[in-house]
């Protein structure tokens, strides 16, 4: 056999043993946490990336940093990254000073999507939320409208609350509120679930559907359960989503249901679905809200990942890839719930 053919064997035989090696660990994956070898790996960067590290408490000066560092991004104009390729037309607005943006905008959309996108109300957009918007607006030909809201620390709640109310009106006006998908993920979860609990307020009706990802639905983080969900959690931890949820508060009452929905007036809501992973500290207080769309009479489902993480529909995972389907199924009244 010639040296050619000694070096296809070679990497033939590599290529063989690391597809063993991954179905290996895929099945140990299934058997130990009932989930994706790629749901496990990813949690594995997640926790050796120590995202969550200024988020501790150990460290004040480290988590005052990363609040800095923050606000200096969050004031520059915020753009798509250049090397970011979606498949969906995107078109840019800026109103009262919030930049827009405008997915799959063709002039003929017979249904909306307004979303809110997460960061523990001081971190901007990033490109996951991107990834699975465009995926969002390839598979149910809505018009997927993203505002890129103020975030503290140089902002606060009540400030993001009156444009967005103002951009949902507008929606309403144009596509009526039926036909409207409010849905958020994580902070912006909880800032969805509070604009709609605000609505009956200012008067506007509410949206079709509520669909709230992994949603921060209590800033102050004083559910005791929290503690038992601490060490699987790899992303969040309470002492400094507090921290940041009293910037966005900006002196006012944390518990109040603008920034806490989970305390507010659930009964105005319907269609309300939730996906929340059981490796997050936000599962206690989704579980409670949850229990309190059920005593409301409100029609709501719960869809839960076992042993999956924060936001777990946005990564990029099997576990995902059916989210999307399924969330997909709710904008177009068709929903078929993992």
């Amino acid at each position: 056999m010639g040296k050619t053919g000694k070096r296809v064997l070679t990497a033939a035989g590599t290529l063989a043993g690391i597809a063993a090696i991954g179905a290996g660990f895929s099945a140990w994956s299934r058997m130990r946490f009932g989930r994706s070898g790629t749901a496990t790996a990813a949690e594995g960067l997640i926790r050796a990336s120590g995202a969550r590290k200024p988020f501790l408490g150990r460290d004040l000066g480290l988590f005052e940093d990363a609040v800095e560092h923050r606000r200096e991004e969050n004031e520059r104009e915020y753009s798509l990254p250049s090397w970011l390729r979606l498949k969906s037309l995107v078109f840019e607005e800026t109103c009262d000073g919030m930049k827009t943006f405008h997915l799959g905008t063709t002039g003929m959309n017979s249904r909306a999507i307004l979303y809110l996108h997460g960061g523990s109300y001081i971190s901007q957009i990033s490109v996951w939320h991107w990834l699975f918007l465009d995926k969002l607006c390839q598979a149910t030909g809505a018009e997927v409208v993203v505002p890129i809201y103020p975030l503290a620390p140089a902002h606060d709640y009540d400030e993001a609350y009156s444009l967005l109310t103002d951009l949902y009106e507008a929606l309403c006006n144009r596509y009526g509120a039926d036909s409207i998908t409010l849905m958020g993920d994580s902070a912006g979860g909880g800032l969805a679930a509070g604009l709609a609990e605000s609505f009956e307020h200012y008067d506007l009706p509410q949206p079709g559907r509520l669909v709230l990802i992994s949603p921060e639905l209590d800033i102050t983080m004083r559910n005791p359960d929290i503690s038992d969900y601490f060490d699987v959690d790899p992303m969040l931890a309470p002492w400094g989503l507090a921290q940041a949820g009293d910037l966005w508060a900006d002196g006012d009452d944390p518990s109040g249901f603008r920034l806490s929905p989970v305390n507010g007036d659930v009964t105005p809501l319907h269609n309300v679905t939730i996906y929340v992973g059981t490796r997050e500290i936000f599962y206690p207080d989704c579980i409670k809200f949850d229990q309190r769309l059920a005593q409301a009479g409100v029609s709501h489902s719960l869809v839960v990942g076992q042993n999956l993480n924060h936001v777990w529909p946005l990564y990029p995972i099997p576990e995902a890839r059916r989210a999307v389907r399924d969330i997909a199924g709710i904008v177009l009244g068709t929903p078929q719930h993992v």
